[in-house]
């Protein structure tokens, strides 16, 4: 089963929490980390999870309100950090310490039960990415802060059951 909840949006801070459950376990990937620490463990709390039951970070963007605290809760958690190539440069390239993944437009990864695709979008940053998951059965989309839609977008979009906006 395939469920998301917004922890935060907005200019102080956004993050969403996507879990896949299977016959393995449960898998948690964070879309995005703006918020402060402090305030991070706590929404996580809200949504039932310790800070350490994240299996995986993916960054969209290297703006201010989509990382903030991404290095330092990484790096407390050893917990491995997706983005591009793009946003890590826009972020002035900083060490993860080998907890960094560098991913690309359509080139797919898993985390646990997730299978999560990348993609490229039009927005005023280095080399945007959102993305679509799936566990198998259900296919879910995210999108924050899209410029405007292409194509390309549509078609990384189509057969989701569910589509989250954050914008």
């Amino acid at each position: 089963m395939l469920r998301f909840k917004n922890l935060g949006s907005g200019s102080s801070g956004n993050a969403t929490l996507v879990q896949a459950s299977s016959g393995t376990g449960v898998t948690h990937l964070l879309v995005d980390c703006g918020l402060g620490i402090r305030n991070l463990a706590k929404r996580l709390g809200e949504a039932g999870l310790l800070p350490d039951q994240v299996d995986a970070v993916f960054i969209t963007h290297e703006h201010s309100d989509h990382i903030g605290c991404v290095r330092s809760y990484a790096l407390r958690e050893r917990i491995p950090v997706y983005m591009s190539a793009g946003t890590w440069v826009g972020m002035r390239e900083p060490d993860f310490e080998g907890l960094l993944r560098l991913v690309a437009d359509g080139t797919s990864f898993e985390v646990g039960a997730l299978q999560v695709t990348p993609f490229a979008v039009p927005h005023d940053s280095r080399e945007p990415l959102q993305l679509h998951c799936t566990d198998g059965a259900t296919r879910l989309g995210v999108l924050t802060d899209l410029g405007h839609v292409t194509p390309h977008v549509l078609q990384h979009l189509s057969g989701c059951a569910s589509l989250l906006l954050e914008c």
